[in-house]
């Protein structure tokens, strides 16, 4: 005899009686069962029990409440992010819903116009964390053989979208069949069934299958037509703050999705940039600190010298932006030192008070794995006269807005105008637009 398991939701960890269910197994009459969860069309396996519990919602004129989870390959199967598929037959209609692999971090969102209970669904479901892994859902026909010959059956029923990626692909859904009795909502497979039966009993039963809760006795707490006053003023502010959150949950994140993007560049470029790269990530820091800069190899029409000219406050030096996907050489300190003095024999130079060397080094390296000194010989260090800065110690003061601390590592402290005081993130004086490059010095 081929063994047989029960569905995931069999598991002894899960209260059914606490979160308001009386479960029925393969074996039992499921006529007057309220949902039917994860329900089989293989004989022996379900197929009767569900089709007595549709019958049953038909002949009563109620909604047949159904949830199938999608996204799990048979055991022995090997996923592939190319090949990866999982499909739910519905039984009756001759259609099928696919569901495919999306990738890692995709984003996601409610769909649009979705009611009361479909709305604090997608909500629920969002709100897991973690959140599990979604997959693309299409609603196909099917291809079966009469006498040997195909025969293609279009697709029944209709797919509602109840979350969907960016490109509006639903991953959530409710499937409604061509006779309108049944109603599936296919979830990812990693959906906890807490989350689950707690929407069927507050939500998804009282909406769509009310009757349903009246057999169950719970009508006299959630049928709109025998709440007190209070009880509907608190039920409406209840799903006005779930509204309101899902919309300012979907503005934040939105709003997160803009400051990665103009800051990656950044954050890129000083970590594990090289070449020009790097020079365009110094230079978008150092102006967003006030910082007036002047990208040399334009303005001298090569690489004639530095690569930067930085001006702030009356003070103007020569950075030097180089890189190192290993040990820092002190080569690099010394075409600064040879850049300073040639300086002067350049035309229509402006004074210059010294220079700073601006140095990633060990970019093949994690950041927390990289040394925070690019330089560490004794006698190499006590002969500098010019600052050498790491872009760790960059990018720190960058990434807090503390464009005091960008200014003085580039000036140091011997101008007035350097000495103010660090200014805290989220200071009105660091409100300035830390991300968009300064068009012009502080006067």
């Amino acid at each position: 005899m081929q063994k047989q398991r029960r569905p995931a939701l069999a598991q002894a960890s899960l209260d059914w009686s606490g979160l308001g269910f009386e479960p029925r197994w393969v074996g039992f009459d499921a006529a007057d069962c309220a949902t039917a969860l994860q329900p089989s069309i293989y004989a022996g396996q379900g197929a009767h029990e569900f089709d007595r519990f549709r019958q049953a919602a038909e002949s009563r004129g109620e909604t047949a409440l159904v949830i199938s989870p999608i996204g799990q390959l048979q055991e022995g199967h090997t996923q592939n992010v190319f090949g990866a598929s999982d499909s739910i037959n519905p039984g009756r209609a001759k259609s099928r819903i696919s569901g495919r692999p999306l990738g890692k971090g995709a984003s996601v969102r409610a769909a649009h116009g979705l009611g009361d209970a479909d709305g604090l669904l997608a909500l629920r479901l969002l709100s897991c964390d973690p959140q599990p892994s979604w997959w693309t859902l299409s609603l196909d026909g099917v291809t079966s053989e009469a006498y040997n010959v195909p025969v293609h059956h279009p697709t029944q029923g209709s797919l509602e979208p109840i979350i969907v990626t960016e490109l509006g692909e639903p991953v959530v859904a409710a499937w409604v069949s061509p006779d309108g009795v049944e109603r599936r909502y296919v979830v990812p497979f990693e959906t906890p069934w807490p989350v689950l039966l707690r929407w069927l009993l507050e939500h998804g039963l009282p909406e769509f299958v009310p009757g349903a809760m009246r057999r169950a006795r719970r009508h006299l707490a959630s049928d709109m037509t025998t709440m007190t006053r209070r009880e509907r003023d608190a039920r409406s502010a209840l799903l006005e703050l779930e509204a309101d959150y899902t919309t300012r949950r979907a503005d934040l994140k939105r709003e997160l999705g803009k400051l990665q993007a103009a800051a990656s560049e950044v954050r890129e470029g000083l970590l594990y940039g090289t070449g020009g790269a790097l020079v365009d990530a110094v230079r978008a820091v150092l102006e967003s600190a006030d910082v007036k800069v002047v990208d040399l190899d334009e303005d001298l029409g090569g690489t004639k010298n530095a690569d930067l000219l930085c001006s702030y406050g009356g003070r103007a030096r020569l950075v030097e932006v180089k890189s190192a996907s290993g040990r820092a050489s002190e080569r690099a300190y010394q075409d600064l030192v040879r850049h300073l003095r040639e300086w002067e024999q350049l035309p229509t130079t402006t004074p210059i008070d010294g220079g700073a060397l601006v140095l990633n080094h060990q970019h093949r390296l994690v950041p927390s794995d990289r040394k925070q000194e690019p330089y560490d010989r004794p006698e190499f260090l006590a002969a500098q006269t010019e600052p050498v800065i790491a872009t760790l110690a960059l990018f720190e003061a960058w990434r807090e807005e503390n464009v005091a601390a960008v200014r003085r590592l580039i000036f140091g402290h011997a101008d007035p105008l350097m000495s103010e005081p660090t200014e805290e993130p989220g200071s009105a004086s660091s409100k300035r637009g830390w991300l968009r490059r300064a068009s012009a010095a502080k006067p």
